[in-house]
């Protein structure tokens, strides 16, 4: 009977500390008062890689070398379209006349109304200094809502399952915040970092329809939802800046708050020229920096977003710090925050110009939203690896049904219990129990 050696994503047990994603009844006023007769924040804040329907996945449609439009993948293959819309949601596409579906892919009808990118549009062979792409030419880069303009939103049913990094959840890392958000009342959050973190480009921050916040508003969003909280937010984040300009202010920042609860430190992504442990060291002083000011603060420590790999003076080392955060900066009362593995997880999948508001380094609004996600998944209790080194395979219905007999029984068994570290125990018994029965 063969074992397929992965991640056991079947036996993976969710148990969050008091806490649910967002729901249309449960949102909070601040929520309501954004505009909800263009999107569901229930929709826009489920995880990528959970459920079956993909809400508002970002295309840019460009055409080939040869003038035609190749079909487009997406990050599930598509099994049925349900809507699809220019990104400012004005304009609803129709299916047969300006897209179809073959192979699960999308396919851009030539002469649809879906506007496309040309070939020479979107590869330069003149640009700024600066912006050069290691294909020779340069980058089509442009900041504003250029590219917002010139995407489309999918929502589309699929039956795949997401085969990506999943964040790892690390409330244990945070038992203050815990207790704080289950207390309820207010919640004081900084966020600090680069222009990732002030919102470029997502719509809300350019100032075009629909008006989607950045990820650190769409996060405190998703915590008042969650909690009976008031989240306090202060968003000291400056565009362009690196951490060495972070350690340079964050002393002026902290001395003008009266309490931090959690802090977000997002830089990483203008330190590129840095090696692995010259960044680490420098966010392991800030957040040195913070727990002296604060003591009972605790940190999410983001490690960034990918630069476009295409972009010759962008791409270095941002894609090599989280190892490095994890190592040296993670403990308790420190959580590191994989955006970089959810993201390149993404780009097996996906085009980076699908996903960025600018094509060399900042997201759109779907990644934003990628973000905010990340960000909460990372506030809740998951087991994502299995004790064990093996799942069942697909081949064998009775033993699918006996997979599933497991999960049933485990997963009430972790609704039941009172702490995090029996739903892991409870899943590690259960997993091996399959396990053994399997190699029997």
């Amino acid at each position: 009977m063969r074992i397929v050696k992965k991640t056991i994503c079947t036996l993976a047990a969710l148990c969050l500390f008091g806490a649910t994603l967002p729901s249309g009844a449960s949102l909070s006023a601040k929520a309501e008062s954004m505009p909800p007769e263009l999107y569901s924040f229930s929709e826009i804040l489920t995880p990528v890689w959970e459920g079956d329907t993909s809400y508002m996945e970002t295309v840019l449609p460009v055409e080939n070398e040869y003038g035609g439009i190749d079909p487009i993948q997406l990050l599930y293959p598509i099994e049925e379209i349900l809507e699809v819309k220019n990104a400012t949601l004005t304009e609803t596409y129709q299916k047969g006349v300006d897209y179809a579906v073959a192979g699960g892919k999308l396919i851009i009808a030539e002469d649809g109304n879906i506007p496309t990118l040309s070939y020479t549009e979107f590869h330069p062979t003149q640009g700024q200094a600066g912006f050069e792409s290691t294909e020779g030419g340069y980058m089509c880069f442009h900041e504003g809502d250029w590219f917002h303009q010139k995407q489309i939103v999918v929502t589309y049913k699929h039956t795949a399952k997401y085969d990506g990094y999943i964040p790892e959840g690390k409330a244990t890392l945070l038992p203050n915040v815990k207790e704080k958000l289950q207390q309820g009342g207010d919640f004081d959050l900084l966020v600090f970092g680069d222009s990732i973190s002030v919102g470029a480009n997502s719509s809300g921050f350019v100032g075009v329809s629909p008006f989607m916040p950045s990820y650190a508003k769409l996060f405190e969003m998703q915590l008042e939802s969650a909690y009976d909280c008031q989240v306090n937010c202060v968003n000291s984040s400056v565009g362009g800046k690196d951490i060495d300009w972070g350690l340079s202010e964050i002393d002026s920042i902290l001395a003008a708050q009266e309490n931090v609860d959690l802090a977000v430190l997002a830089f990483g992504m203008n330190d590129g020229g840095k090696t692995p442990d010259e960044f680490a060291n420098k966010a392991l002083q800030l957040v040195q920096k913070v727990q002296e000011a604060f003591p009972d603060a605790e940190i999410m420590l983001v490690a960034t977003m990918l630069p476009n790999p295409l972009a010759k003076s962008f791409s270095l080392n941002q894609g090599l710090f989280y190892d490095a955060l994890y190592e040296k900066c993670e403990r308790e009362g420190v959580a590191v925050v994989n955006m970089t593995g959810v993201h390149a997880s993404l780009l097996k999948k996906k085009r980076y110009a699908d996903m960025t508001g600018n094509n060399v380094n900042h997201p759109n609004d779907y990644l934003a939203r990628v973000y905010a996600q990340t960000l909460f998944a990372t506030l809740t209790d998951r087991v994502i690896q299995s004790p064990c080194d093996g799942v069942v395979s697909d081949e064998d219905d009775g033993e699918k049904q006996m997979g599933a007999s497991f999960f049933g029984l485990l997963t009430a068994g972790c609704n039941g219990v009172a702490s995090v570290s029996a739903c892991v125990a409870a899943v590690a018994i259960a997993a091996c129990i399959l396990k053994t029965k399997k190699d029997d």
